[in-house]
């Protein structure tokens, strides 16, 4: 279980201040697999942060009464001096899993090949959240954590990858950010609704979706769409530049 006493999480500075949670009281069980539905998709990745714990909340506590994991696909946490085996060791040592196990499966399901002894800092981008989400995976936790840009960049995980996922999905509790309802209608089986700084938990998945809709913003102009296309154009470009 994982349990938030009255937690409220303040982004943003001067006029630009914003409450993402506003003394939000909840608790979430850590045996389902829960997608976090909202109007700003920024947002549900600050939920899934906050309770990694990645990052604190401004009033309030998160209790997690469970083994709760790193965000899969999070680059923090790493040394960039060291080997990609070294990083991978202490991570595991850091979660109390079986160091040896878990340094000889993500260096096969990895396929780094000589890189995984060379520095960490020498891999591009892709291959660093690459190595997270499947260090992630390959740790036993009671609850996985996942942000939408993982979830998408499931498509090119490797077939022992997506099978070790497929298998933490049968057995764990996940807390999954997505855009994608699709996915979080083919692995959760719960949701939850974050809008207007409060959250709402619904154990139908589809009546989640429909109460997401109803918060949803109204519909852009044409001005707008085309605005945000090309926003999105430019950050697809940059992040390709970045992964070069």
């Amino acid at each position: 279980m994982i349990i938030l006493e009255e937690v409220t999480k303040v982004v943003g500075a001067g006029g630009k201040k914003r409450d993402v949670l506003r003394a939000v009281r909840a608790k979430l069980p850590s045996s389902r697999r829960i997608a976090v539905l909202g109007p700003v998709p920024e947002d549900t990745k600050i939920f899934i942060d906050l309770l990694a714990g990645i990052i604190l909340p401004t009033a309030g506590r998160i209790v997690r009464n469970a083994r709760v994991s790193f965000p899969a696909g999070h680059l923090g946490g790493f040394t960039p001096e060291l080997s990609v085996r070294l990083n991978v060791a202490h991570v595991a040592r850091l979660y109390g899993a079986d160091v040896e196990k878990v340094v000889d499966f993500v260096a096969q399901v990895s396929d780094l090949g000589k890189d995984f002894d060379k520095p960490y800092s020498g891999l591009s981008n892709s291959r660093k959240r690459d190595l997270s989400d499947i260090l992630a995976f390959s740790i036993p936790f009671d609850v996985y954590l996942l942000r939408d840009d993982v979830v998408r960049a499931g498509k090119r995980y490797n077939r022992e990858a997506r099978a070790l996922f497929e298998a933490r999905a049968k057995t764990s509790g996940m807390i999954i950010a997505s855009e994608d309802p699709g996915f979080a209608r083919e692995f959760c089986n719960m949701g939850l609704v974050l809008a207007d700084g409060q959250v709402r938990l619904f154990k139908n998945l589809e009546r989640a979706f429909a109460f997401a809709e109803q918060t949803a913003p109204p519909a852009r102009t044409r001005e707008e769409r085309r605005a945000a296309r090309k926003i999105k154009r430019k950050r697809r470009a940059r992040k390709a530049r970045e992964e070069e």
